[in-house]
């Protein structure tokens, strides 16, 4: 069988009492930082890198018993019954700081226009965002930066505090040890992302600049979209031509959304 992922394989056979084999979930870009810290510490490691958590249910069990489980940066949810099957427990170094669990946290940061961020790592649970946490880190930023570069910002830090664990990820048997830290109690849901891009016609404009600054590259599903007329029309990134029915607001463009 031929996977599609990166894979940097050990010279010794696994040892089950052992963390033998690190499992990350996160971009191929990320990957090729995080990877060079993890065998620094124990070279005879096999580290994996997935893009989304289906991609586990074709791993041998074995690999999984004796492996542990890192989400960087990634928003997939992984399944109780994946999380299980890890001998050494799954991880997540999140792009988001404590006070903001939940779904879109560099969204909600955005759109919230934060002067003070951060990137957690804990421990993956059935619930999300409610594990044990086992290491923080804060920056300062500007109130002023754009989902891309918030995001980058919170890679860098990320990287960073990955840096700092990187010896007990690669080596430690069983569960990080975890600090006294707790969760925010405001979670951050999809039904609210979908809820801030439904934009008004009376919208004024410097709200109307926070949501587009924050959803207007959507989650996948959900962009920002105005009801008129009984039509839909979603948040243009590029210019309209003369064949789309469009409408601006406060200097935004909307184009109809097609329906047959």
């Amino acid at each position: 069988m031929v996977w599609n992922i990166i894979i940097m394989a050990g010279n010794q056979p696994p040892v089950a009492q052992h963390v033998t084999s690190i499992i990350l979930l996160t971009e191929p870009r990320y990957a090729e930082g995080l990877i060079p810290l993890l065998l620094a510490h124990k070279n005879d490691l096999t580290v994996i890198q997935i893009n989304h958590p289906n991609e586990l249910l074709d791993f041998p069990e074995s690999l999984l018993s004796s492996g542990r489980l890192i989400s960087f940066g990634s928003r997939h949810y992984v399944p109780q019954d994946i999380l299980q099957q890890f001998g050494h427990g799954c991880y997540e170094l999140r792009f988001g700081p404590v006070d903001y669990p939940g779904w879109a946290a560099l969204n909600f940061a955005v759109y919230n226009q934060v002067k003070h961020y951060g990137v957690v790592l804990h421990e993956m649970l059935k619930v999300i965002d409610s594990g044990p946490i086992i290491a923080t880190r804060h920056f300062a930023c500007t109130g002023q930066e754009s989902l891309k570069e918030l995001t980058d910002l919170a890679a860098s830090e990320g990287m960073a505090l990955f840096a700092e664990h990187a010896p007990a990820i690669a080596t430690h048997t069983g569960s990080l040890p975890a600090t006294a830290q707790s969760w925010g109690q405001h979670l951050y849901t999809k039904w609210q992302f979908t809820a801030l891009c439904v934009v008004e016609l009376d919208i004024d404009a410097h709200e109307l600049d926070r949501r587009i600054r924050a959803f207007g590259e959507g989650d996948g599903h959900t962009r920002p979209f105005v009801m008129s007329d009984k039509r839909v029309f979603l948040y243009q990134t590029k210019p309209l031509s003369e064949q789309q029915d469009g409408l601006e607001l406060h200097g935004h463009l909307f184009a109809a959304r097609k329906t047959g």
